[in-house]
């Protein structure tokens, strides 16, 4: 379905104290209003990240302290109702919850131990699993994939610099992780599956973190733009919408005038390359 109207409206992603940007809850609340059922089905799968932190967070502290996002698709009495159907044997998971939910309650109350992974990583897995078995969106799987390879690679390469095990740290299941958690030296192996690994071992050898966090979004935005060149008025050009919001917001909780600074970086070293591939 396309969306000439509302795409065309869209302020363009810069930090201008002068011009109205939506806020991610804005953009949600106006987004949801007129997408088709087919396409609110592929955001809700994105915005499922939400329901991952509220759930882990209502597991680790209970009712009182569970710090709730409401950019997540089930309100907080729904989360604890998923929590409800797990303790009890006797009733049956609904079918409008996803699958890897229960899986994810079900492992963590049932693990009498401390574990050896973490269990945002336990999560992470199965949520990108689910993302690339259960969305026929090529777009929504190769994002999902790109931040779990580049989240895995820059994991697997800072800990082999420092010469710590990395296995129990890698998320998903996709042939990048296998490769990261089974052979004994993947990198190799690792470049004929994607053509990205050099861009990802060049942000790892940045020293300074702001500036290693702003060469990763800079990489996110560069695919982003790469990806979107030929969609117009689609769902895949709001979701890419989407994603930039989330890198602006995410600068801005950071620090409002240092997030400003670095986005304009990021936005100047883009255009640069514009200019460069113009003259080309």
């Amino acid at each position: 379905m396309r969306y000439y109207a509302f795409i065309s409206g869209l302020p363009d992603l810069v930090f201008d104290e002068q011009k109205k940007v939506h806020t991610l809850r804005e953009f949600k609340d106006e987004l949801f209003t007129f997408l088709s059922w087919r396409d609110k089905s592929v955001l809700r799968k994105l915005y499922l990240k939400h329901d991952n932190d509220n759930l882990l967070s209502y597991l680790k502290t209970g009712e009182e302290e569970m710090r709730f996002n409401n950019m997540a698709n089930y309100n907080k009495e729904t989360i604890m109702d998923m929590v409800a159907c797990v303790k009890d044997e006797e009733r049956k998971w609904k079918r409008k919850y996803p699958k890897y939910l229960q899986v994810f309650i079900h492992d963590f109350l049932k693990h009498d131990e401390t574990p050896k992974f973490f269990w945002e990583d336990h999560l992470s897995t199965l949520y990108h699993n689910y993302l690339l078995n259960k969305t026929r969106n090529r777009f929504l799987k190769e994002w999902c994939e790109l931040n779990m390879n580049t989240r895995n690679l820059l994991t697997a390469l800072s800990a082999r610099r420092e010469g710590i095990e990395y296995d129990y740290l890698i998320v998903g299941d996709n042939e990048v992780a296998k490769l990261l958690r089974t052979t004994q030296n993947p990198f190799s192996e690792i470049i004929e599956h994607i053509d990205y690994y050099e861009s990802i071992r060049q942000i790892d050898e940045i020293s300074d973190l702001l500036e290693k966090e702003q060469r990763i979004d800079t990489f996110l935005w560069e695919w982003m733009e790469d990806r979107l060149f030929f969609h117009y008025f689609d769902i895949e050009q709001i979701m890419g919408y989407l994603f930039k919001l989330q890198i602006i917001e995410r600068w801005r909780i950071l620090d409002d005038e240092k997030g400003k600074q670095i986005f304009r970086t990021i936005i100047k070293e883009l255009k640069g390359k514009a200019k460069i591939m113009e003259k080309v």
